[in-house]
């Protein structure tokens, strides 16, 4: 299960660097689905390589006291909290197993070793970091300029297996609205083909 279509900015850095990165110094873990693999509030100094399954970024609205999806990492791509790994700082989302998933958890000691190993390295880590951050800019300024039903629109254009792989409450819960919301954008966009 592949999805090389949601998370764009893996296509621009390169991944066999980190990949081979974990795979060298990390664990192999089985995560059932519904696991968490790292808590929001919880300092959680790792990051893996997704060798099957699907896990989701999460955080908590305590005014509304509900849970939103952030994101999405599919097999093939990494999974981790990238500033608050490097920083041992408490994270503010959680990551959950969205499958089954097996994942190579390796300690972010290992990965900013290797940033600091020669300047070719740190050109890795800045243009990893410079890619999550256009990424993440991205989605921040669609919920400004796009309606919810262009979001979906965009979100299915981009990635059209999304929705035989994640449920729609799932996705719903990242785009901002409602199960019930989205039903009715899915039901208009299906009239428009």
């Amino acid at each position: 299960m592949k999805m090389d279509t949601f998370n764009t900015y893996m296509s621009n850095i390169p991944t066999e660097f980190f990949k081979s990165l974990c795979l060298k110094y990390g664990s192999a873990y089985t995560y059932k689905k519904g696991e968490y693999i790292s808590k929001e509030g919880e300092i959680f100094p790792y990051w893996g390589y997704i060798e099957s399954g699907i896990i989701k970024y999460t955080c908590y609205n305590v005014t509304e006291k509900k849970e939103y999806n952030t994101g999405f990492s599919f097999a093939g791509e990494f999974m981790a909290d990238y500033p608050t790994c490097l920083y041992n700082i408490k994270s503010e989302i959680s990551i959950q197993a969205l499958t089954t998933c097996r994942i190579y958890i390796c300690h972010s000691d290992k990965l900013k070793k290797e940033f600091e190993r020669s300047i070719e390295n740190q050109y890795i880590a800045r243009i990893a970091a410079e890619q999550m951050c256009f990424q993440t800019y991205s989605r921040y300024t669609d919920f400004y300029r796009l309606t919810p039903e262009e979001r979906y629109r965009q979100l299915i254009r981009r990635s059209p297996d999304l929705l035989q792989l994640v449920p729609l409450k799932e996705i719903s819960s990242y785009l901002r609205i409602t199960p019930t919301h989205m039903s009715r954008i899915r039901k208009m966009a299906s009239f428009d083909k």
